[in-house]
């Protein structure tokens, strides 16, 4: 008799697991979706910025974007180990429109350049984001 409830209270629970998959599959839709990263040091008058990029196939969990520390520690790994600049903090950005993104950005870097007087240098090819 346990075995048999034990049974049916796993069946009931994959099968309820399963119908809330499907459901969010159909509401969560993979889109590309657009990131840029900056890399800044408190004692260093140099910002480092990374192109904007395009991550396919992405799909947002409640509009963030998933493993999004990931793409933070791989720029300050890039600039720690590839440009020999430990200590610097690194920050991205990401949204589903590049147009709103290239406004950020452009806001960033005027701030910085105006307000912190601090030069902006852009990474170019050398630096690309890795979906995790």
């Amino acid at each position: 008799m346990r075995k048999a409830i034990f049974i049916f209270l796993f069946a009931f629970v994959a099968a309820v697991g399963f119908a809330r998959d499907k459901k969010n599959d159909k509401n969560e839709k993979a889109l590309p979706v657009y990131i840029w990263g900056a890399s800044i040091s408190f004692s260093d008058t140099i910002a480092y910025f990374t192109e904007i990029q395009e991550l396919d196939n992405v799909v947002l969990v409640n509009d963030l974007l998933p493993h999004r520390q990931y793409y933070a520690y791989q720029l300050k790994d890039y600039m720690n180990f590839e440009e020999n600049m430990p200590g610097r903090i690194s920050v991205i950005y990401f949204e589903k429109k590049r147009h709103k993104l290239e406004q950020k950005e452009a806001k960033i870097r005027k701030r910085l350049i105006e307000k912190d007087n601090m030069t902006v240098r852009y990474l170019g090819d050398r630096f690309k984001f890795v979906k995790p």
